[in-house]
Protein backbone atom coordinates (compact mmCIF):
# COMPACT_ATOMS: atom_id res chain seq x y z
CA UNK A 1 0.00 0.00 0.00
CA UNK A 2 1.20 3.84 -1.13
CA UNK A 3 0.62 6.29 1.17
CA UNK A 4 1.86 9.88 0.32
CA UNK A 5 4.77 10.81 2.30
CA UNK A 6 3.92 14.59 2.09
CA UNK A 7 0.18 13.46 3.63
CA UNK A 8 -0.08 13.84 7.58
CA UNK A 9 -1.45 10.09 8.66
CA UNK A 10 -2.28 11.87 12.56
CA UNK A 11 -5.20 13.38 11.20
CA UNK A 12 -7.05 10.55 9.71
CA UNK A 13 -10.08 9.47 10.62
CA UNK A 14 -10.47 5.39 10.45
CA UNK A 15 -13.70 3.59 10.18
CA UNK A 16 -12.44 -0.47 10.77
CA UNK A 17 -14.94 -2.83 9.09
CA UNK A 18 -15.79 -6.77 8.41
CA UNK A 19 -15.57 -7.11 5.08
CA UNK A 20 -17.55 -10.07 3.50
CA UNK A 21 -15.84 -13.34 3.34
CA UNK A 22 -16.68 -16.56 1.55
CA UNK A 23 -14.18 -20.03 1.33
CA UNK A 24 -14.67 -21.89 -1.76
CA UNK A 25 -13.38 -25.42 -2.96
CA UNK A 26 -12.83 -24.69 -6.45
CA UNK A 27 -10.42 -27.59 -6.96
CA UNK A 28 -9.55 -30.83 -5.54
CA UNK A 29 -6.61 -29.94 -3.40
CA UNK A 30 -7.07 -25.92 -3.29
CA UNK A 31 -9.20 -24.32 -1.10
CA UNK A 32 -10.01 -20.18 -1.93
CA UNK A 33 -10.93 -16.89 0.35
CA UNK A 34 -13.00 -14.63 -1.49
CA UNK A 35 -12.55 -11.30 -0.23
CA UNK A 36 -15.25 -8.40 -1.48
CA UNK A 37 -14.12 -4.92 -0.95
CA UNK A 38 -16.02 -3.03 -2.74
CA UNK A 39 -14.26 0.54 -3.80
CA UNK A 40 -11.06 -0.89 -3.11
CA UNK A 41 -8.17 -0.82 -5.83
CA UNK A 42 -5.16 -3.42 -5.77
CA UNK A 43 -2.48 -1.00 -4.76
CA UNK A 44 -4.59 0.16 -1.78
CA UNK A 45 -4.68 -4.09 -0.60
CA UNK A 46 -1.88 -5.97 1.16
CA UNK A 47 -1.35 -10.08 1.17
CA UNK A 48 1.21 -11.69 3.23
CA UNK A 49 2.08 -14.71 4.93
CA UNK A 50 4.57 -15.14 8.14
CA UNK A 51 7.07 -17.89 9.01
CA UNK A 52 4.33 -19.19 11.84
CA UNK A 53 1.67 -19.84 9.29
CA UNK A 54 -0.54 -16.69 9.58
CA UNK A 55 -1.73 -15.09 5.97
CA UNK A 56 -2.71 -11.39 6.59
CA UNK A 57 -4.68 -9.44 4.58
CA UNK A 58 -5.07 -5.61 4.86
CA UNK A 59 -6.65 -2.84 3.25
CA UNK A 60 -7.07 0.99 3.61
CA UNK A 61 -8.82 3.78 1.20
CA UNK A 62 -9.26 7.40 1.63
CA UNK A 63 -13.42 7.60 1.92
CA UNK A 64 -13.69 11.65 2.27
CA UNK A 65 -10.90 13.61 1.11
CA UNK A 66 -12.60 16.87 3.14
CA UNK A 67 -12.91 15.37 6.45
CA UNK A 68 -9.86 12.91 6.00
CA UNK A 69 -12.03 10.16 6.18
CA UNK A 70 -10.47 6.22 5.66
CA UNK A 71 -12.00 2.81 5.66
CA UNK A 72 -9.93 -0.13 6.96
CA UNK A 73 -9.22 -3.85 7.32
CA UNK A 74 -7.42 -6.15 8.77
CA UNK A 75 -7.59 -9.73 8.80
CA UNK A 76 -5.50 -12.83 10.01
CA UNK A 77 -5.67 -16.14 9.20
CA UNK A 78 -3.98 -19.34 10.27
CA UNK A 79 -2.98 -21.44 7.41
CA UNK A 80 -3.97 -24.80 7.95
CA UNK A 81 -0.99 -27.19 8.16
CA UNK A 82 -1.70 -28.90 4.72
CA UNK A 83 -1.29 -25.73 2.96
CA UNK A 84 1.76 -25.23 0.57
CA UNK A 85 2.68 -21.64 1.94
CA UNK A 86 4.89 -21.11 -1.19
CA UNK A 87 2.47 -21.67 -3.61
CA UNK A 88 -0.19 -19.58 -2.04
CA UNK A 89 -1.31 -16.73 -4.66
CA UNK A 90 -3.66 -13.93 -4.52
CA UNK A 91 -5.89 -11.94 -7.14
CA UNK A 92 -7.65 -9.11 -7.44
CA UNK A 93 -10.15 -8.32 -10.06
CA UNK A 94 -13.54 -6.59 -10.08
CA UNK A 95 -13.77 -5.73 -6.25
CA UNK A 96 -13.11 -9.38 -4.94
CA UNK A 97 -9.61 -10.82 -3.56
CA UNK A 98 -9.19 -14.10 -4.32
CA UNK A 99 -6.61 -16.24 -2.16
CA UNK A 100 -5.71 -19.54 -3.44
CA UNK A 101 -4.19 -21.78 -0.98
CA UNK A 102 -3.18 -25.37 -2.78
CA UNK A 103 -2.16 -28.38 -0.56
CA UNK A 104 0.93 -29.42 -0.84
CA UNK A 105 1.36 -32.56 -2.92
CA UNK A 106 1.03 -36.08 -1.59
CA UNK A 107 4.09 -38.32 -2.16
CA UNK A 108 3.44 -41.69 -2.02
CA UNK A 109 6.59 -44.21 -0.57
CA UNK A 110 6.53 -47.37 -2.22
CA UNK A 111 8.50 -50.27 -0.79
CA UNK A 112 11.44 -51.51 -4.03
CA UNK A 113 12.03 -55.00 -3.59
CA UNK A 114 15.88 -55.82 -2.34
CA UNK A 115 16.11 -52.55 -0.86
CA UNK A 116 15.96 -51.81 2.90
CA UNK A 117 16.54 -48.96 5.31
CA UNK A 118 19.69 -48.55 6.96
CA UNK A 119 18.87 -50.12 10.11
CA UNK A 120 17.81 -53.35 8.25
CA UNK A 121 21.34 -52.71 5.75
CA UNK A 122 23.49 -52.13 8.88
CA UNK A 123 21.99 -55.48 10.65
CA UNK A 124 22.69 -57.61 7.54
CA UNK A 125 26.31 -56.01 7.23
CA UNK A 126 27.22 -57.00 10.87
CA UNK A 127 25.68 -60.38 10.05
CA UNK A 128 28.02 -61.30 6.89
CA UNK A 129 31.16 -59.85 9.08
CA UNK A 130 30.29 -62.51 11.59
CA UNK A 131 29.71 -65.33 9.24
CA UNK A 132 32.66 -64.34 7.42
CA UNK A 133 35.01 -64.46 10.76
CA UNK A 134 33.82 -67.28 11.76
CA UNK A 135 34.23 -69.29 8.44
CA UNK A 136 37.89 -67.87 8.70
CA UNK A 137 38.42 -69.37 11.84
CA UNK A 138 37.04 -72.55 11.12
CA UNK A 139 39.47 -72.48 8.06
CA UNK A 140 41.87 -71.58 10.15
CA UNK A 141 41.72 -74.69 13.32
CA UNK A 142 40.96 -76.95 10.01
CA UNK A 143 44.04 -76.24 8.22
CA UNK A 144 46.13 -76.00 11.79
CA UNK A 145 44.88 -79.92 12.54
CA UNK A 146 45.90 -81.04 8.81
CA UNK A 147 49.46 -79.54 9.51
Amino acid sequence: METNAAEPTSNRLYEDFEPYCKWLTKEEGQVTLEIYLKGFKKEQLKVQTDNVGVLTIYGERLVDAASNKWSRFHKEIKISKGCDVNAIRAKFSHGVLSIAMPKEAVVEKHFIYGVGSRKRTAIKVAFGVVVVVALGTCIARLVKLML
